[in-house]
């Protein structure tokens, strides 16, 4: 049997008493299926509702490809007969929040910059629409932003029509029916209508505010993430409190952040650029006294050196006339390196299993230079103390 979905007609009804009317599992969890349920099913890009039902938590809600509406249960024995049920109201409130503010968004990116909406999704978090766009900036975000909002504040009656097929050209629907015959059509007068069976508010000003907070282009288009209502509100809390407190504690002005922010990255990389290259001269530096004279194989572990100053040693040591190298680090990535003059012909790579076998890592390299990373810093020291005598024999030293 399919259930009578009491919340087409009436999504503001959050206390009701159901009947079981079947029980059984649905994707391994028991589930309930009621006669008639106030309860919407995952469905439409809207998520389920949850609450309980005689007891026990509903803790999700889908809908099979029959119209069976299973009312999934926290792992509890399934209630039986007659049950009082419990939606969880500020979910419930929230999810028709959301799903107004989208119909008003898509709405206004239509009727603005004549740009559908593809496919969205509510989340538990964010919400997004996808919207047949090349591109967009913050520019035009607040205009369509100030469009939509501007239908929430005027407080415009949302109504719901059930619709025969004969009938449907009586509204200008945004989007063609995804199915046939009788539908319910959702309508903001002189905005929107749109054939959905999901849960929505009375009128639009319950929506409270509709923001756009991030986007990004997928597939030749781009992907909006927006909130409504109290989502909107929170999120605008904490990025006031973040940019606030940003600002008083650098004395600055709030719109003066992001600039300062830009400065102090652009003095952090020209001290990075400082730091490398003063650090390159003291490895060279460092290279050419291990080496000596006359030149002689290099060797060492290091508790701490990064792996990229591991490999400039290398480097640079064989550049002041090493005949080999055999150099480690236990972090802060565990690695190894080993190479070797170039006018010898000992190839490295033979070394490779033995390396890898004592690192329990991975690598490769060339004839003259392989390259290991370690699974940690112990396994990087015990490959290293086996390399350099490897190495050695390697290159025909005794």
């Amino acid at each position: 049997m399919a259930s009578e979905r009491l919340y087409h007609d009436d999504p503001y009804t959050t206390s009701f008493r159901a009947r079981i009317a079947a029980s059984g599992e649905h994707a391994g969890r028991p589930a309930v299926e009621l006669e008639a349920t106030c309860f919407y099913p995952e469905g439409g890009g809207q998520l389920g509702d949850r609450g309980t039902l005689g007891g026990a938590r509903v803790v999700d809600v889908q809908v099979t490809e029959e119209g069976r509406i299973w009312h999934v249960l926290d792992g509890a024995d399934a209630p039986s007969g007659e049950v009082d049920a419990e939606l969880d109201w500020a979910r419930r409130f929230d999810h028709m929040q959301q799903h107004t503010g989208q119909h008003v968004l898509s709405a206004a990116f239509e009727r603005l910059v004549d740009a559908p909406t593809l496919s969205s999704t509510l989340g538990e978090e964010r919400s997004v629409i996808e919207v047949a766009l090349a591109g967009a900036d913050w520019q035009l975000v607040g205009r369509v932003e100030e469009a939509a909002n501007r239908v929430v504040w005027e407080d415009r009656p949302v109504a719901l029509h059930w619709v025969e097929p004969e009938d449907v050209g009586r509204f200008q629907l945004r989007k063609a029916p995804a199915v046939a015959g009788r539908i319910r059509v959702v309508e903001i007068p002189d905005w929107d209508a749109s054939a959905c069976g999901g849960t929505h508010v009375r009128r639009s000003g319950e929506v409270g505010s509709i923001k756009v907070i991030r986007w990004e282009k997928v597939r030749g288009n781009v992907r909006f993430e927006f909130l409504c209502g109290a989502r909107a509100l929170h999120d605008h809390a904490w990025r006031t409190e973040a940019l606030v407190e940003a600002a008083r504690r650098r004395t600055l002005k709030d719109r003066d952040v992001i600039a300062q922010l830009e400065r102090a990255a652009a003095e952090r990389d020209e001290l990075r650029k400082g730091l490398a290259a003063l650090t390159a001269r003291l490895i060279e530096t460092e290279a050419r006294e291990r080496v000596g004279v006359p030149p002689q194989g290099v060797a060492g572990f290091d508790a701490r050196r990064p792996r990229e100053e591991v490999r400039l040693l290398a480097l640079k040591s064989l550049e002041a006339g090493a005949p080999w190298v055999a150099l480690g680090a236990a972090g802060p990535d565990p690695c190894l390196m080993v190479g070797r003059a170039k006018p010898l012909a000992a190839d490295l790579r033979t070394l490779l299993p033995g390396l890898l076998e004592r690192a329990q890592g991975k690598g490769g390299g060339s004839p003259d230079l392989v390259q290991v990373a370690a699974l940690d810093g112990g396994k990087a020291e015990e490959a290293w103390r086996w390399a350099v005598e490897a190495v050695r024999q390697a290159v025909g030293e005794s």
